[in-house]
């Protein structure tokens, strides 16, 4: 079957992994479906006008059902990877019930299935790296951690079901274009408004390129042979404060002052009592800072050696990053972030050439 013969969905699509994953898919000529919510914001694919949509629900078994009609791979992205909410269901809802049920779609349908899982689903590690084949599940900080830990437990009994799929553990993502906690945290490095590194700084952490994570992705696509198997897609592994300090060298900004790790908590906390008066996302939360203290070391040997999965170095990857972080901060001299959104009714408003699948 050709590229543009394989039909292929994509969850979470408009995520920061998934938006470069649907661009080099269509690039490659893939025949593709976004899997939407009504409020996701689609401007990234406005010049793609080959796009398919399906605006539904993740958790709702019949829109699982219509949007993988006549699917051939689902590429599963979707999840609640926030540090906080305010219905904590949200993460169960999500990250395991939907990772479940469109698996069990996926087998019933007799669908390739690859998906997205995390880093923290293997849970902390030593200070030196680790391999697939490691698991620590008595130490998860935050409910993110947890359900995608759960949700690699139950894509394993699938696999053993006949599932025929590819399971993914991205490390740290970062790249151009990322506004999620670490890409805030790089953001603010580079227009000089980072606050500092809470405690030492001295736990380990695994950087991924986030162009390298969808080349791997793609290698399993393209590749039917490797099958019910996991891959860690990670990079450098560094010591947190010297992963600041790089990008503030490349950024020509100070270098991150470390400030007691109390006093960050209780700046966390008051970040949480904010969050639950506006209801609007705490900058940082106590969770998140205890799992920042936990070394994260991850070795890739086995999905370089069965996807040619390829890391950039981390200087190389961080100075693309930071030029991208420099130029919009020069054209959003307001200092905002997600401005110009566009969902998939204001795309139809401005053009006939996409389809929506209801």
């Amino acid at each position: 079957m050709s590229n543009t013969e394989k039909r292929i969905l994509v969850t979470g699509g408009t995520g920061f992994i998934g938006t470069q994953l649907v661009k080099t898919l269509y690039e490659l000529g893939y025949n593709l479906r976004l899997f939407v919510r009504e409020t996701s914001d689609v401007s990234s694919f406005k010049d793609l006008k080959k796009l398919e949509y399906y605006v539904g629900d993740i958790t709702n078994l019949d829109d699982i059902d219509k949007a993988t009609d006549e699917i051939d791979v689902i590429f599963h992205l979707a999840a609640y990877v926030s540090i906080w909410a305010k219905d904590k269901s949200v993460y169960d809802e999500i990250n395991v019930e939907a990772t479940k049920n469109i698996a069990d779609m996926a087998i019933k349908k007799d669908i390739r299935f690859l998906y997205v899982s995390s880093f923290t689903a293997l849970g902390p590690t030593p200070e030196e790296p680790i391999t697939e084949s490691y698991e620590k599940a008595d130490q998860f900080c935050m409910d993110y951690e947890r359900t995608k830990y759960e949700a690699k437990k139950l894509i394993e009994e699938y696999f053993e079901k006949g599932l025929n799929g590819v399971m993914f553990y991205p490390g740290i993502v970062y790249g151009p274009g990322d506004f999620n906690i670490f890409g805030e945290m790089l953001y603010d490095i580079v227009r000089g408004k980072f606050m500092g590194c809470p405690g030492d700084g001295d736990s380990m952490a695994c950087f991924s390129y986030v162009n390298d994570i969808v080349d791997a992705m793609i290698n399993a696509l393209q590749n039917e042979e490797v099958n019910r198997e996991d891959f860690i897609l990670g990079g450098e592994n560094v010591k947190f404060y010297d992963y600041l300090c790089m990008i503030a060298d490349l950024a020509g900004e100070k270098e991150p002052r470390k400030f007691p790790f109390s006093m960050a908590k209780f700046y966390a906390w008051l970040c949480e009592l904010k969050a639950k008066i506006t209801k609007k996302m705490p900058y940082i939360t106590r969770e998140a800072l205890e799992s920042f203290e936990l070394h994260r070391a991850y070795s890739s040997e086995k999905a370089k050696k069965k996807l040619n999965y390829q890391i950039t170095p981390l200087k190389e990857g961080l100075r693309e990053t930071v030029v991208w972080y420099q130029n919009y901060i020069e054209h959003n001299k307001d200092g905002k972030v997600g401005n110009n959104t566009l969902t998939v009714e204001d795309l139809v408003e401005e053009t006939e050439d996409i389809k929506v699948i209801v």
